[in-house]
């Protein structure tokens, strides 16, 4: 180091004091009255990175707080492509997942469907009864099929010189067994995410209600967004209120019967409140769109019947409309968590089982079956999971976090390994996640699929930390009993932890 002759040694600290001293003088003449003081911006706060060997111990502080310590925790993390665990909480142990059983769904669908496949509505032409056509229109369960859909169809026919139909079948025997799964609770059957899943699906097999007030103390007025798709009688409990009053309308299904009860109130004056709620007869409303599609097209028909797997064989599609791929539609269920899209995709699996032409089970067995299989292929344990749906509806449902991980880990590893990742939603930016981590260092880095009910909350997926290698993760919460919203800040601090390791 260069060292200053001893005068300049001498001079230097007399210079700094002078300078010093100006420099608060400056200061002090340059402050604004209070009036006119810039508001002070404070710098970003940047968390120190973590080692590895300190991770264990940053995790335990954050889920053994005491006010979270009662509660069931499952939680493994590990290298992608490895088999070394950074931390392991309970991670062989069952846990319910909520709607992170679409990552198995999701996963197998790619594997056992393939991401080009899509689901195709046909109508083919019947022997013709004198001069007139008979058609049968075949439903293979496309959720993403809307009036729109049905209008193309009928305008095919129109092309095709169509003008006069005889009888019209409708074949909804494409899945095999009960629409409602069994599992599910009475409490999610008169909501839009849990509802009938047949081949002839329509809207998502939904009909949302418009409600709106009227007069205070007159109950609420209401009417279908497609009146003719609707088959609910409403038992009509509800109140217009004062302005100033809260407004908590509900619609809730009547056990054991097709009866929707409408409480709750809605102040004068307010904006409708839409209530989406399921297809009561989700064929029959199908049918009922077809049959307006061909009056708009201008051709007339006969009858119309339901039948269930009609043999179509040697018989010529003279119209059809096809779904978006399996691709697209797992970046639907994913991204959005859409229970339908999941419980078509289960259902879809179960009809390329072996046993669907020669046994009488049903598809949702029979896709569990293939799910089973499937995982198992992958490494994964058969005793580590006990699936009952394809949404994770079902409080049935049991998997443990050592399941998601090698999951994840191997389906990252296949040619649609890519396809997958990219279907998860991203933290801070799309899907279930766009509102969660955003400003911290886990925002853009995170892609993972969430899942929630009442006591559980789960997110399981993939993170590539700046200064660390890529890791796959599952973090599952049960038996808790506060707000969902404040479990899920809690799994996000894991995140930001995960975000701040670095190799040491």
């Amino acid at each position: 180091m260069m060292q200053l002759p001893s005068s300049q040694q001498t001079l230097a600290p007399r210079l700094w004091s002078i300078a010093t001293t100006c420099g608060w003088l400056l200061v002090l003449f340059a402050i604004p009255t209070q009036a006119q003081q810039p508001k002070v911006i404070a710098p970003p706060q940047v968390s120190p990175a973590i080692c590895s060997s300190q991770l264990p111990t940053a995790i335990d502080r954050i889920i053994d707080r005491p006010e979270l310590r009662r509660y069931r925790w499952g939680i493994v993390i590990q290298a992608l492509g490895g088999t070394s665990q950074l931390y392991n909480r309970d991670g062989d142990r069952l846990f319910i997942p909520a709607s992170n059983v679409k990552l198995i769904t999701t996963a197998v669908a790619l594997r056992q469907l393939g991401a080009m496949t899509r689901l195709r509505t046909s109508v083919y032409q019947l022997p013709n009864t004198g001069n007139t056509s008979n058609l049968l229109v075949v439903g293979r369960g496309d959720p993403s099929l809307t009036v729109t859909g049905l209008q193309s169809i009928a305008q095919q026919l129109q092309q095709r010189g169509i003008k006069q139909i005889g009888q019209i079948s409708f074949d909804d025997g494409y899945f095999r067994g009960e629409q409602i799964n069994s599992n599910w609770e009475w409490g999610d059957l008169s909501t839009d995410y849990a509802p009938a899943i047949n081949g002839l699906m329509l809207n998502q097999n939904s009909n949302p209600l418009i409600v709106s007030s009227q007069q205070i103390g007159m109950p609420l007025k209401y009417t279908w967004k497609d009146p003719s798709l609707n088959s609910w009688q409403i038992d009509n409990q509800s109140l217009t209120v004062a302005a100033s009053q809260d407004n908590n309308v509900e619609a809730i299904a009547v056990f054991g019967k097709s009866t929707l009860r409408l409480t709750g109130t809605l102040a004068l004056n307010t904006a409708p409140t839409q209530i989406d709620l399921p297809l009561v007869n989700p064929a029959e409303s199908f049918i009922s769109a077809f049959r307006q599609s061909l009056n708009r097209s201008g051709i007339a028909f006969g009858s119309t019947r339901l039948v269930l797997g009609q043999n179509t064989t040697n018989l010529p599609e003279i119209a059809a409309i096809n779904s978006p791929t399996i691709g697209e539609l797992i970046n639907e269920t994913n991204q959005r968590s859409n229970n339908i899209y999941a419980e078509i995709l289960l259902r879809s699996i179960g009809r390329t089982h072996p046993e669907h032409y020669t046994s009488s089970q049903d598809t949702i067995s029979l896709g569990i079956a293939s799910f089973k299989k499937s995982l198992t292929e992958m490494g994964i344990d058969p005793q580590a999971y006990s699936l009952h749906d394809g949404s994770g509806l079902s409080r049935h449902n049991l998997v443990t976090p050592t399941t998601f991980v090698k999951l994840l880990s191997a389906t990252s590893l296949t040619p649609a390994g890519q396809l997958y990742r990219d279907s998860l939603p991203i933290a801070g930016v799309s899907g279930s996640l766009r509102n969660r981590m955003k400003g911290t260092l886990a925002q853009g880095i995170v892609r993972a699929k969430t899942g929630s009910m009442s006591g559980v909350v789960s997110l399981a997926g993939y993170i590539n930390p700046p200064q660390y290698s890529p890791l796959v993760f599952s973090i599952i919460l049960n038996q808790h009993d506060r707000p969902t919203s404040q479990m899920v800040k809690v799994i996000d601090e894991i995140m930001v932890l995960l975000a701040r390791l670095q190799q040491c």
